[in-house]
């Protein structure tokens, strides 16, 4: 407490605690995978640094109706992202996925 308390008012008392603040980070980096058009596949391939939609555009191939990733990518740089690191589904060999679940839906 402070030691001399001589007029009336509000005192406040500071108490060290153990308790650290969180540390504010950076959300303009983030990591995705999932399946694209084109870029690297295999387990040997090391993730792709994108840095803009373009660059997305020109290494995985840009949007694609049979996955979301190219949207995902898309709308991250379109908020303020810009690092993205980036790599295609493993196992996938270039082909494209059944298309199954509600991606058929809204094709005619």
């Amino acid at each position: 407490m402070p030691s001399a308390l001589t007029y009336p008012g509000v005192y406040v008392e500071e108490i060290p605690s153990g308790v650290h603040t969180i540390t504010g980070v950076a959300t303009s980096t983030a990591a995705i995978i999932g399946w694209a058009p084109r870029g690297p596949t295999s387990e040997k391939d090391t993730p792709t640094l994108v840095t803009s939609w373009t660059d997305y555009v020109q290494k995985f191939g840009g949007l694609s109706a049979y996955s979301l990733l190219g949207y995902a990518v898309y709308h991250f740089f379109n908020n303020g992202g810009r690092r993205l690191i980036s790599s295609g589904s493993l196992g996938l060999k270039q082909r494209k996925p059944q298309n199954r679940g509600r991606h058929h839906l809204y094709r005619q």
